[in-house]
């Protein structure tokens, strides 16, 4: 999925949605885009990679074709690694998206369990499916992280956290996280 761009995503919303809200998510691609430039992932790409795949996920894997959780999942890192602020986004996307960004978005005084205890108590704006394909994508491009640490946390925290809330809010989302950290678990195994 990491080779599919902008333009792949635009194509498969453009039969669901208007051209005023197709605006609105390639706003949101250009937002994301600037705050994350030259930030790259552990697995070699540049970071936009990611909030892109987060909203093709939403929309190929689980056909929600919603322009605020689309717009949401584009944005959903950009609070934490940019200036920007809960006001830029309001002012930019309207108060429904920068609530899920907001919801989205990681304080280090925060421990994980009340930061996805609050997402999931907003269940009603989506942040938990967002979240939980933000999840996906990053156990998907696990395996190419160099840091093995990092790879037996996030196989703890998944099985802990993300999988229960994953159960109670997609079969599908459990599924192939369930399946990934089966790969995941052999893998870490492979390295010792």
């Amino acid at each position: 999925m990491h080779e599919k761009s902008y333009q792949y995503l635009a194509e498969q919303l453009a039969p669901h949605l208007g051209p005023e809200e197709i605006a609105q998510i390639e706003r949101a691609y250009t937002v994301a885009s600037r705050a994350h430039l030259g930030q790259m992932r552990d697995e070699g790409t540049p970071y936009i990679i990611h909030p892109l795949r987060v909203a093709i996920s939403l929309v190929d894997e689980l056909q929600i074709h919603s322009t605020r959780l689309v717009c949401s999942a584009l944005l959903h890192d950009v609070i934490e690694d940019s200036p920007a602020t809960r006001e830029d986004i309001e002012r930019d996307f309207g108060q429904e998206v920068a609530e899920v960004v907001w919801l989205l978005t990681k304080f280090e005084d925060t421990s994980l369990e009340d930061y996805l205890a609050a997402i999931e108590a907003a269940a009603h704006t989506g942040a938990p499916i967002v979240k939980l394909c933000d999840r996906l994508d990053n156990l998907r491009y696990l395996f190419h992280s160099p840091k093995t640490e990092k790879k037996r946390r996030y196989l703890y925290t998944t099985e802990r956290l993300y999988l229960p809330m994953a159960r109670r809010s997609s079969e599908y989302i459990h599924r192939e996280m369930s399946r990934l950290l089966e790969e995941l678990r052999l893998h870490i195994k492979s390295l010792a």
